[in-house]
Order: structure tokens, then sequence, then C-alpha cells
């Protein structure tokens, strides 16, 4: 592991401001320590004793990727500034195969991952290495690596970085992950039961299950009296044991539950101790976690279906994105059962046709996509109250055909 060189430090403040995000950040190269830049003045990476301090995030850090609808098919790089919000890279955009979806970056922060749809009958995952130091995207060799069939779109990284997964059709395509060059290696796909197709997954903080939901659409106009009834059995999230010694999926589920009609994407919250479904209605489980079965919370759903959901690092609050009222939705978190608040805490307008929303690590920020516009939403957090502000401005511009997918580094 690289070590930094040491900041040899002035005997006065230089002209320079100096400005970076609060809480601890991790390196991607190692997990350095952070040092907060003094109001007094003091030269960043400088104790007040004149010693080298740990050497702090890079510039920019961290740094965020969003996924160009088809059309573009690029994946656009941001920095950010200290408030959170977003300036593009030089160059702003990497080439990607057809169709991304999807973007993923690994735990160490070292390489990046986009689903593509390459066609009705076959998809790839392109493969990144992400500079830790400058936030640029390089294209691996391979490109692209093969999906067991048609991708939904959606990819998830075991949390120690040596696995990866996508739903294909009905299977889930799996790769090793090597420690050395973040390349990925195709292993046997697991082959997915149900009515329903794959959509969202993800995988337990623990590393130990993975949850994946299943769903047809049903889009019923609003005011009409039509029921998604002959579409309820296809709605499910399955749990599949992951081994934690070679990553691979159990052979059949251990366990597969109903969720709402339209069931969309799936998080957990950081201690593994709850799962919520964005459907219809927003569902909320608690997980065994011995087991990793899932058990309905009470109440089963809140009000405020959406599309994609992120949790709080200290999960203290969750935030839905809805595509109807292209809005953000805060809710608040039990800390001693989990449960989601009645309604929402606060909620903000975002850009049209919201698709995807990924939070930056220390919580105090939010991003969220348009599949329709090319712009893409900033927001801060409270981290007193977890209320969703606007940033200025309140977009930056986004590939021209619209964004899918959003993934922030470590």
């Amino acid at each position: 592991m690289p070590v930094l060189p040491a900041r040899v430090c002035p005997g006065s403040a230089w002209g320079r401001s100096w400005r970076r995000r609060g809480g601890a950040v991790n390196l991607a190269a190692g997990g350095a320590a952070v040092v907060a830049v003094m109001a007094g003045g003091l030269a960043a990476g400088c104790t007040a004793a004149g010693a080298p301090a740990a050497a702090g995030p890079p510039a920019g850090a961290p740094f965020v990727y969003v996924t160009g609808k088809g059309g573009t098919n690029e994946i656009s790089q941001f920095a950010s500034l200290g408030s959170g919000a977003l300036r593009p890279l030089t160059p702003a955009n990497v080439a990607s195969g057809e169709f991304p979806y999807d973007v993923a970056v690994s735990p160490r922060g070292t390489s990046a991952y986009a689903v593509d749809n390459l066609s009705h009958t076959a998809g790839a995952v392109s493969q990144y290495t992400l500079n830790p130091a400058t936030g640029k995207l390089t294209p691996k060799s391979p490109a692209m690596v093969a999906t067991a069939g048609v991708p939904s779109g959606i990819i998830a990284i075991s949390p120690d970085g040596k696995n990866a997964y996508v739903p294909s059709g009905k299977a889930i395509s799996w790769y090793r992950i090597s420690p050395a060059t973040g390349k990925l290696t195709p292993m046997p796909p697991r082959t997915v039961a149900g009515a329903g197709s794959p959509i969202g997954i993800k995988v337990a903080p623990g590393g130990r299950y993975l949850y994946i939901t299943t769903g047809t659409q049903c889009l019923v106009p609003k005011g009409s009296k039509g029921k998604c009834a002959a579409n309820t059995k296809a709605n499910t999230v399955s749990v599949f044991a992951i081994s934690p010694a070679t990553g691979a999926l159990s052979a059949k589920p251990v366990q597969t539950v109903a969720t709402g009609p339209n069931a969309q994407m799936i998080t957990i919250a950081p201690d593994g101790t709850s799962a919520y479904v964005a459907a219809t209605t927003i569902w909320q489980y608690s997980i065994n976690p011995a087991t990793g079965k899932l058990t309905p919370k009470s109440p089963a759903t809140v009000p405020g279906g959406g599309h994609d959901l992120a949790v709080t690092p200290d999960g203290k609050n969750l935030y839905v994105v809805n595509v109807r009222s292209a809005t953000i939705a805060q809710y608040a978190i039990s800390p001693a059962t989990g449960a989601l608040s009645a309604r929402p805490v606060s909620t903000a307008a975002t850009v049209p046709a919201p698709e995807a929303i990924a939070l930056s690590p220390d919580g105090k920020n939010a991003y969220v996509t348009s599949e329709h516009e090319a712009a893409l939403s900033q927001f801060a957090i409270s981290p007193v109250t977890g209320k969703i502000t606007p940033l200025s401005p309140a977009t930056v511009t986004a590939p021209s055909h619209g964004s899918l997918g959003v993934a922030v580094t470590p």
C-alpha cells in the first residue's frame, strides 16, 4: 500500500482556501485518517505543532458516476465540492457498452462496474479501473464480461469486494472479483424460480445473504378501478445464502416471501436487521441475523410507493424516489424496531422521471438521476434532522438522453 509523503508545514497559513466535507472518509487505497482543516488557517495536512498529519481524502472525493440512457452509451464522472455539489471531471464522460443501466463501485473504491443491456437476448458488465486520487475511470481488459441472460440492469457487490451479482433473465449472474486487478470472472449462475422476473438485488451488510425482488409491472391509471391481483404472486423477495468461502449462492432460496405489486428495488439497513422494498407502497421487513429470513414488520407497509430507495449510513433515515410525483421522501427509522415513520418526515422535488438514488458515504448528500432529462438532482441532508434540501444549483448536467444509475465512491 503506497504511503503518501508528509506535507511540510509553513510557518504561516497559505493564501489558498481548502475545503472538505465533514466526517470520517476512507481513502480507497487504505482508509487513512482524515485531518480536519483548522479554523486558524493551517495548511491542509498539518497539525498545530507543525508535525505531518495523516493524509486526507483526495481533492474532489467522493466521486460520483452516472450512466447515460441509451444513445449516449457513456458514464458521466463527477467530483464533489465542499458542500457536496458536483462538478464534471475531465474528461466528463467515458464510453460504456450499449444501454448502460446500473453502476456500482467496489468497496475499496478502485474499480467500477456498469450493467449493459446489449440487446433483447444478451447483456454484459463493463468493468473499469478507478483512480482513487483523481476519480477517473479507465476500461479494464477485457472491457466487458457477458451476463448469463438479458440483465434487469442492477448489480450488487459483496461487502468484502470479492463477488458481484447481476439479475439476468431467470437467473442471477455471479462473478468472482480479482483482489489484485478488480477484473470479473464469470461463475455458474443461479436460477430464479417463480412467476416474476428478477428486478432489484442487494447483499446484506454481513455478506452472508443476498436478497432479490421479482415482479411484473402493473400500472393502473390514476382514478381507475383496475387492480393488480393477477400479478400478486409474481411479486416476491427471495433470500439466497452466500458461501463465505466461495461466494456461491445456495442452489435454492432459503426463503421466498410475498411483497407488493410493482415490486422494484430493495435496500437493507446498515446493521442488517431490516429490509425495505419499493413497490406501490413501501414494504418493511425484519431480518433474522442467524438465518437471513424476513418477517413483515407491523405494519407491513407504509404509504408512499417508489422506485428506488436508500438508507443513511447511520441507519436513521430512509429516502425513497417516486417517479410519478417526481419527489424524494424522507422516512424516519425507529432505532428500536427498524420500522418506518407512518408518513414522510420531509419531501423535496427532484428532476422529472427520477430513476435512482445514491447517498454520499457520510450521509450528508443525495443524488438522484432522471430517465428523461439531462439533469441530476443534488441535495444536502441535515445531519440532525435528516431533512432534504436542494443544493445550489439544484441540478447538474447529465447525459442528454437522460440518466439511469448512480454510484458514489466509499
